[in-house]
């Protein structure tokens, strides 16, 4: 018998036993499953504080404050438009996350426009009826801190055009500055006369330009005489008493605009007498009288009535006001090429210096409406 594997076997089934009763490690711990462990991490996420969402107002003032860090003046503007729509749109308890942001980006624009406005650098002189200018139009935008960097922007400027159907509108062209600043614009042949303005502004959004009231725009004057100076014209314009009756007799108003026209260069120009085709408003007994009258040796007639609106006694002196008429036609075509109604007054120590100075303003006027509108 052999005794040394007896007492081996009896070791290991007391130890088999004892690792039993008291326990180990490896055999009491549970080893945690997949959906064990998913559930402790779920467990410690709810446990853990959300972080908080970036409100709306912070998230704008954040993208609007690098807008201007970039001096991107456009992507400023959309935040602007974003901040005001949703102010518009949004329900009343939602407003105030956005209302203090909104203000302070206004505010900021409001001085970005107040750092900037344009300088006239070149007119053209006025041309005629279908030739060009002979000279560009130019301008220069100026910041007044060096807040904004007008090389950064672009322009736009917007002048008259006649269309294909012969329709007097406008047209709108974008410019880039040069690398001096200035912005410059060459026009294209106006076919037509015309008192009117080449209208320069930034690039902005039109909302810009009808929220804010100093956004930066210049007129420049944009003027196209008429080419009919020495075609051959004649006045017929009815001055009324302060009674309201036509006089007959003579026009002080048609010799003081054909003095004005005269200056401006018309030639082949004089008065004619047509009262009770002129007064009764007959444009056609007009058309009929002056053809019969002048046949094709008179181009255009311009016609109409100055009537009193006010004279009047004041501690000034005496007060006049004036209305004008007017219409220019031409007689060979058959054809009414404006009407105009002018406003003219003057002050004046005594009634009849009133009327004159009331009646010199009338006819410059009149003669510019005249040379700008035929």
């Amino acid at each position: 018998m052999k005794i040394i594997p007896l007492i081996t076997a009896i070791l290991l089934i007391s130890s088999s036993a004892f690792v039993f009763a008291s326990g180990s490690i490896e055999t009491t711990q549970e080893v945690p499953t997949a959906e064990a462990e998913q559930q402790n991490e779920t467990e410690k996420t709810a446990e853990q504080p959300k972080k908080a969402k970036p409100s709306k107002s912070k998230t704008m003032l954040k993208a609007f404050n690098k807008a201007v860090e970039d001096r991107d003046y456009i992507s400023g503007l959309e935040i602007w438009q974003t901040a005001k729509d949703y102010i518009n749109n949004e329900e009343e308890q939602n407003k105030e996350d956005i209302s203090e942001a909104f203000t302070f980006i206004e505010n900021t624009i409001n001085d970005y426009l107040n750092d900037v406005e344009f300088e006239k650098v070149a007119v053209p002189p006025a041309t005629t009826k279908g030739k060009a200018f002979k000279s560009v139009f130019s301008v220069k935008l100026v910041s007044k801190t060096g807040m904004v960097n007008p090389q950064k922007l672009k322009y736009t400027v917007t002048y008259p055009i006649i269309d294909t159907e012969g329709k007097k509108t406008t047209a709108t062209q974008t410019l880039e500055p040069s690398e001096d600043g200035i912005i410059e614009f060459t026009s294209p042949a106006y076919q037509g006369a015309i008192s009117s303005s080449a209208t320069f502004k930034v690039d902005l959004p039109e909302i810009v330009y009808t929220e804010f009231e100093n956004a930066p725009a210049i007129d420049l004057p944009y003027l196209v005489a008429t080419n009919m100076k020495a075609s051959g014209g004649s006045i017929a314009i009815v001055d009324f008493t302060k009674a309201g009756k036509p006089i007959t007799s003579n026009s002080e108003t048609s010799s003081a605009v054909l003095t004005e026209l005269i200056k401006k260069g018309f030639t082949r120009i004089g008065n004619c007498d047509f009262v009770n085709e002129v007064v009764s408003k007959n444009d056609a007994a007009v058309q009929r009288s002056a053809s019969e009258l002048f046949g094709k040796s008179v181009t255009y007639l311009i016609y109409g009535t100055v009537k009193y609106d006010t004279v009047e006694k004041t501690d000034a002196g005496f007060h006049v006001v004036l209305r004008a008429e007017l219409k220019a036609r031409h007689i060979l075509q058959n054809k009414e090429l404006f009407a105009t109604t002018i406003i003219s007054e003057a002050t004046e120590k005594s009634e009849w210096a009133a009327i004159n100075a009331a009646r010199k303003k009338l006819a410059y006027t009149a003669s510019n409406q005249v040379l700008y509108g035929m």
